[in-house]
């Protein structure tokens, strides 16, 4: 039994959301899923609906440094569905395969242009599963509630060194983008030493603080 009477009185913490627009260095995990899907290598990342053809994963990022350190927003990867699209594959996977190589190319640090044989082998994956943990930068969206549920910071974009505000991961230029707040101070962002060749974490090694 578990008696919760002589918990002590506090109030419960309430955020506002991550302004839209705001770029972030994030930490990504995939949640759980209930299904497998071959071509996406081993492991139980997907899920599906009962009754359309829509698979997808749950993606959770958490915040590293600056005014939203260890806050957390939310997004999906599409990876089938209903509608066709014009290459004749699932609009939905079209969509999410873009997005999966954008997360690629954010964790790495890679144009997407680049073609060189490190960037191919950075994108060369044995499966979703090795971006569990990985590090990339984000822009931060707000997804509007519905019935009757709050609005929620979500995935906007994965941004690559092409995109207009790029936080690399050494921190060298990390003046964090916050509309309408004052830029995060360089001095409390730990730089790491900067990559020779494009490099993710490893699979699996999301932090602990990072899992709460």
């Amino acid at each position: 039994m578990l008696n919760l009477n002589s918990v002590p009185a506090g109030e419960q913490r309430e955020f506002d959301l991550i302004p839209a627009g705001s770029i972030v260095r994030a930490i990504m995990s995939i949640k759980p899923g209930e299904i497998s899907l071959p071509e996406y290598g081993a492991g139980n990342w997907f899920k599906a609906a009962r009754e359309t053809k829509a698979k997808w994963m749950d993606l959770e990022f958490t915040v590293i440094g600056g005014p939203y350190d260890r806050r957390k927003f939310w997004d999906k990867v599409f990876v089938d569905g209903d509608k066709l699209g014009a290459s004749g594959m699932p609009e939905a996977k079209e969509i999410g395969l873009r997005t999966l190589k954008a997360l690629i190319d954010s964790a790495a640090g890679l144009d997407p242009s680049d073609m060189s044989p490190q960037a191919q082998q950075a994108r060369n994956l044995p499966g979703v599963g090795a971006l569990n943990g990985v590090e990339i930068c984000a822009k931060v969206g707000i997804k509007k509630g519905t019935n009757g549920y709050k609005d929620t910071n979500r995935l906007m974009v994965a941004m690559t060194p092409k995109d207009n505000g790029y936080l690399p991961r050494d921190g060298s230029q990390y003046t964090q983008h916050v509309p309408a707040q004052p830029a995060f101070q360089q001095q409390t962002y730990a730089p790491q030493p900067v990559q020779q060749q494009p490099q993710m974490m490893t699979s699996g090694a999301v932090p602990a603080w990072a899992k709460r």
